[in-house]
């Protein structure tokens, strides 16, 4: 009795997520196939940015221990400001006006330096877009 109850339990949820998923794609307001090419979009960026860091990183680093052991001062290395990683790191959302990929790409393209990007008029938060946010995609394994 109690496995037949499991089954259909788990069949039920699953049909649920079935038709969560169905419903959420026809309403969106993102095509397939710009949903295809934002998802290359991500990979591509966040291997960039990654490649970016690690250089960036070690850079920094080598200026550091060779100062350590020379005992001068480090030349001026451009890093981004807490403040910075943090506009960048926030929740995605989206808005049919001004169409961005990433929150990287909205911060490049904010039209005032001092202006947070985290939210503005119109955003919204798309279910289809979640893999903008999700762990997948921005997670760096290895680092």
């Amino acid at each position: 009795m109690f496995p037949v109850l499991g089954w259909i339990l788990i069949a039920a949820v699953i049909i649920i997520l079935l038709i969560f998923t169905c419903v959420s794609r026809c309403l969106s307001p993102v095509s397939f196939l710009q949903l295809k090419f934002w998802k290359i979009y991500l990979e591509k960026e966040q291997q960039i940015l990654k490649s970016k860091a690690t250089e960036h990183a070690t850079e920094l680093a080598k200026e550091n221990v060779k100062c350590f052991f020379e005992g001068s001062h480090p030349k001026e290395c451009n890093t981004p400001s807490v403040k910075e990683w943090q506009q960048i790191s926030s929740l995605y959302t989206f808005n049919q006006k001004d169409q961005y990929y990433s929150m990287l790409h909205k911060y490049v393209n904010r039209k005032e330096k001092t202006h947070s990007i985290r939210s503005t008029e119109g955003d919204t938060v798309i279910p289809v877009l979640g893999f903008v946010d999700s762990t997948g995609i921005n997670s760096t394994p290895g680092l």
